[in-house]
């Protein structure tokens, strides 16, 4: 019996290891023994430094590497065996790789013609792709003629026509300037949900991951750190690596004093002490590493809060605005450094001290976020 698609997952990896060896004869782990299976429906994104293997991962799901083990199985089916032009997958490359030569109808149509698909069809499914990306009148200009996010939507819509089960985008939106590329986040995002069927979105962008996806998997050496929504992955980042590569992050390493069942003290070097709630008595008098964003810190305590609040005080050294943001760097009595973002009242308040003031920052005592390190 079939499997229920509604449900299945479109994508099913297993243990996938592929290795390159370099020109100076070493070998690199690009993919080590990896699992990840993609939903149906799903927006998600491989989120990493260059060299993770987060291209090399989407390139086996198309089909233009092979795995040296492992399985990829795409609607229950293996594909070790499957041509690239014979998966039920397309991919939209971070060139675009449209054909100079042909109009925006043939460039979107050239899969449906070599497939011998009647004209009247071809016609009437390129028209339909090129509505949905919004590129509608401009059937016969060529790609010279275009601007860089009109080359992006053409790419999108050669990809769509074959009405793929899976879309694979490998960092297509990284040659836009940020305001168009913030615009074709949303209507990528959009299309995504008209089309019902599953994206696997390829960025080194942690902003670009954290705005678009359903769900995130970062990847290092070919591993994946974590996998998570993204307010998982912000929040509650698995190790150092994730904490340090997304988003911003103060982190903090000192032994746990446990007051009671439920509060504890970490002691840091220089007589700094960060105040923790929810933690457990089995973390008594261990070493550990702790992280806090920078705009988990106000300049005020909060005095309609159910949650407890403690501080940290320090030297005023630095103080940028950013957008909406006022960005603050200050060394506390111990000698760490703490980054701050601090946004309206909270924002104007501090603006007024100057370089070299002592200042207060507060922080929510369940705020706090114990790592692996």
């Amino acid at each position: 019996m079939k499997p229920d698609q509604s449900t299945s997952p479109i994508v099913e990896i297993r243990q996938a290891t592929k290795r390159f060896r370099t020109p100076e004869g070493h070998v690199i782990d690009a993919l080590a023994g990896l699992d990840l299976s993609v939903g149906a429906r799903e927006f998600v994104t491989l989120l990493g430094p260059s060299g993770c293997g987060k291209t090399t991962l989407l390139r086996t799901i198309s089909g233009f590497e092979g795995l040296d083990t492992g399985s990829i199985r795409i609607q229950g089916r293996e594909m070790s065996q499957v041509a690239p032009h014979a998966r039920p997958v397309n991919t939209v490359f971070q060139n675009y790789a449209l054909f100079p030569h042909l109009s925006v109808s043939d460039n979107v149509g050239y899969s449906l013609a070599v497939r011998r698909v009647p004209r009247r069809e071809r016609e009437r499914r390129v028209g339909e792709a090129l509505e949905m990306v919004g590129m509608n009148g401009m059937q016969q200009r060529h790609p010279g003629q275009l601007s860089g996010g009109q080359q992006q939507r053409v790419a999108l819509a050669r990809a769509i026509v074959n009405r793929p089960a899976l879309l694979l985008l490998d960092e297509p939106l990284s040659a836009l300037d940020r305001h168009l590329r913030q615009t074709m986040q949303r209507e990528l995002k959009h299309l995504q949900s008209e089309l019902g069927i599953a994206f696997v979105f390829v960025t080194h962008d942690q902003e670009e991951a954290l705005t678009m996806s359903d769900r995130i998997v970062v990847l290092n050496h070919g591993h994946i750190q974590q996998q998570g929504s993204p307010q998982e992955i912000y929040d509650r980042p698995a190790n150092a690596f994730v904490a340090e590569f997304i988003g911003e992050s103060n982190r903090f390493q000192g032994q746990l004093e446990v007051v009671d069942t439920r509060a504890g003290r970490l002691h840091l070097d220089g007589g700094d002490t960060l105040t923790l709630t929810g933690i457990a008595d089995t973390q008594a008098h261990r070493g550990l590493h702790v992280m806090l964003r920078p705009e988990q810190f106000c300049v005020h305590r909060p005095v309609h809060s159910q949650d407890d609040y403690a501080c940290l005080q320090g030297r005023l050294d630095q103080k940028v605005l950013v957008g909406r943001d006022l960005e603050i760097t200050l060394t506390t009595v111990g000698g760490h450094t703490v980054k701050a973002a601090l946004r309206g009242q909270d924002g104007r308040d501090m603006d007024r001290q100057s370089i070299g003031d002592s200042v207060t920052l507060w922080y929510a005592t369940n705020a706090p976020h114990v790592i692996a390190a």
